[in-house]
């Protein structure tokens, strides 16, 4: 208590240490420190003002093949050190932390996205990403990347740590560990007081992929772990020690924006386990590990009976992260989330959303620049609909420097949230590529949002601004048919749609391009736009099938979803829920019938179309894309035409293929 009152008082320390980082975030760089003069946790000077850094400590795979794994000896003069000076606001967390700027050379840190508190305090949440997953073509450059972000993998699986002597850990088998060891994978430490405690994983990523009946969790080729969804995001807690939680949960930590508390990660260093999901599984989930001795993980053999972790300051870390206020706090506008009494929520029905005021299609082919009015329209279309609350997760900043969403969300105080997300996809190939993409911003965002404000409302709706949810039927609002939900003890609701098409008629009169370059195609097309006396949801609803009720099978979903069950969320679908991470005895106490493989949650079910509720999808139409539309909209119809017509009554069923003038 002591030295943390000796920390805090010097207001003026964070004061000058924030001029000093603004000095330095000039360059718009992280800085490369020298080992051998860098400050080191504990220094009088870092007590000043403590700045982010990231610790790189050397890889030897070649080690990997050893058995029993070798201890380390690298020492702290052997460690790269990484500077982020720019982290120098709590309110500017997610728009200041370094995610673009990731240290490739050591792989075993995790990508970091967000970083929050929980609400009570007791748990430092962390949004992380799998930078593996961003480069997974089959050319050289990519099998070498796969190669060396193998340590990426390692983070999804917990190991077993006992506390030794000297307050060392060591790696041990399930039976040996200590209580709070058996499923961990980081080392915490809080400054300034030093103390230590041992992350826990929001999920058990193996037990999951067990579940799913997948073969492995992670294959070492990689090409195939894409296809793993609930393998994107990396999410873990550090337990905050019981003397700070309170400073933790009533923000009083943070003075003027600055933190005064902090916490350090330090991975526990170990190969990859690629073998079956139920080869290594923690005691809650033993009676489903492998009857096959050769398939089991056998930590002895493979670690050791007494390997010992290298000290925190010889081991790469991730140093002086900040422990902000609760989101709650965070969010100025949003203290009136916070209820009261805990069993009452603020909210029935908020949204979260992943918007730029403009970006690139996939591939990297065409810019839209309709952000600002789309969002717009859409949150006028949430918040008749029923929705109380959107948070609206600002993309704009990875395209440009020069504009933001902003302009649109002051416009709904009280109603609107805005984050500034500017980290970057990693990967925005089309879903076909060698290398297919990898939305790792969008992916961050989504579990940042359920996570930061879940807690405070009982349903999510996860939907795009080009996505239009309507009630139908009896329902004039969500909130109606989601009591209906719960009536019927149902969780998660889903809602397929199809791409729609612009409306001839309600579209500006189209002036050719003939151009290539702008049009792709040696084909003329036009800049498609909207006139302001129509509203996208208006003119994008020429639908490709027929009748409210969609026979085929949907292409895409959007779900709504209860935050207390689904654990995990994957754009459209919800990945892990509670009753993925069960146990047999613990499912049937649930109510459910045990059945290992859960592909299909009992908890879900799809909406009716006719009469609960119906989703349009207004995709943008890039210029490129009306490339040649007069002959394909016109005539025979050669290619796709992209421009919608909508039928006459009974055209359809008279085999009638165009209208007078050929459209």
């Amino acid at each position: 208590e002591q030295s943390t009152q000796q920390f805090i008082s010097p207001k003026v320390n964070f004061e000058q240490g924030e001029k000093e980082s603004h000095a330095i975030m000039k360059k718009g760089q992280p800085i490369m420190d020298d080992p051998a003069t860098s400050e080191i946790a504990g220094s009088a000077k870092n007590n000043d003002a403590r700045i982010l850094q990231a610790f790189l400590e050397p890889i030897d795979q070649n080690s990997w093949e050893v058995q029993p794994l070798p201890e380390r000896k690298y020492q702290k003069n052997d460690l790269k050190v990484v500077s982020y000076p720019q982290l120098s606001s709590c309110s500017r967390l997610t728009e200041q932390w370094p995610v673009d700027n990731f240290p490739e050379e050591d792989p075993f840190l995790p990508w970091i996205h967000d970083v929050f508190p929980t609400e009570d305090g007791k748990f430092i949440q962390f949004v992380a990403q799998n930078k593996r997953r961003c480069d997974t073509g089959k050319n050289e450059k990519d099998r070498k990347i796969i190669m060396e972000r193998q340590p990426q993998l390692s983070l999804f699986q917990h190991v077993p740590v006992k506390r030794v002597k000297d307050g060392r850990y060591s790696l041990s088998s399930h039976e040996e560990a200590d209580p709070d060891g058996v499923e961990t994978r980081f080392i915490c430490r809080f400054k300034p007081t030093g103390e230590e405690t041992l992350s826990r994983f929001n999920l058990n990523y193996d037990y999951v992929a067990y579940r799913k009946s997948h073969k492995q969790l992670f294959t070492k080729e990689g090409r195939w772990d894409i296809k793993s969804l609930h393998t994107s995001q990396l999410l873990f807690q550090c337990p905050v020690p019981d003397h700070l939680q309170k400073q933790v949960s009533d923000g009083s930590s943070v003075i003027n924006d600055f933190a005064t508390l902090f916490v350090d990660i330090v991975p526990i260093r170990t190969p990859p386990r690629y073998g079956a999901p139920n080869s290594f599984l923690p005691p809650r989930y033993s009676e489903f590990n492998s009857n096959n001795e050769t398939e089991l993980f056998d930590a002895k053999y493979e670690w050791g009976e007494n390997h010992a972790l290298p000290t925190i300051e010889n081991s790469g870390r991730w140093e002086n992260i900040p422990i902000c206020k609760p989101s709650w706090m965070t969010y100025g506008e949003e203290e009136s989330i916070r209820p009261e009494k805990k069993e009452d929520l603020s909210h029935r029905l908020i949204s979260c959303v992943w918007a730029s005021a403009g970006y690139a299609t996939r591939g990297e082919r065409f810019g839209i620049y309709d952000g600002h009015r789309r969002l717009r329209e859409w949150l006028h279309h949430a918040f008749l609909t029923g929705f109380d609350h959107v948070y609206v997760y600002d993309n704009s900043g990875a395209n440009s420097n020069s504009t933001s969403l902003k302009i649109v969300t002051d416009d709904f105080p009280g109603k609107v949230t805005r984050i500034v997300w500017p980290s970057k996809v990693c990967n925005n190939n089309k879903n076909f590529a060698d290398s297919p993409g990898e939305r790792s911003s969008q992916y961050a965002a989504e579990s940042s949002c359920r996570l930061r404000f879940g807690p405070h409302t009982d349903w999510i709706g996860q939907f795009d601004i080009d996505e239009y949810f309507s009630p139908m039927g009896e329902y004039d609002t969500v909130p109606q048919l989601l009591d209906t939900l719960e009536k019927e003890g149902k969780k998660i609701v889903s809602f397929g749609s199809w791409r729609a098409w612009p409306r001839k008629s309600l579209i500006e009169t189209p002036i050719p391009i003939s151009s290539r370059p702008i049009c792709d195609s040696n084909e003329p097309c036009f800049r498609l736009k909207v006139p302001e006396n129509h509203t996208i949801l208006q003119t994008y609803n020429c639908d490709r099938q027929k009748g409210q009720q969609k026979e085929k099978k949907m292409p895409a979903e959007k779900q709504f979803y209860r935050p207390d069950y689904v654990k995990l969320h994957f754009v459209h679908y919800s990945t892990v829920t509670t009753l993925t991470l069960l146990n047999k005895q613990e499912t049937i106490d649930f109510g459910q019938q045990w059945r290992r493989n859960i592909h299909a949650d009992p908890l879900s079910r799809f909406g009716n179309e006719l009469t609960e509720g119906t989703m349009l999808h207004t995709k943008a139409i890039a210029t490129q894309d009306t490339s040649g539309w007069l002959s394909a909209c016109k005539g025979k119809g050669r290619g796709m035409c992209r421009i919608g017509n909508p039928y006459e009554e009974g055209d359809e069923e008279s085999g009638k293929t165009a209208d007078e003038d050929g459209w």
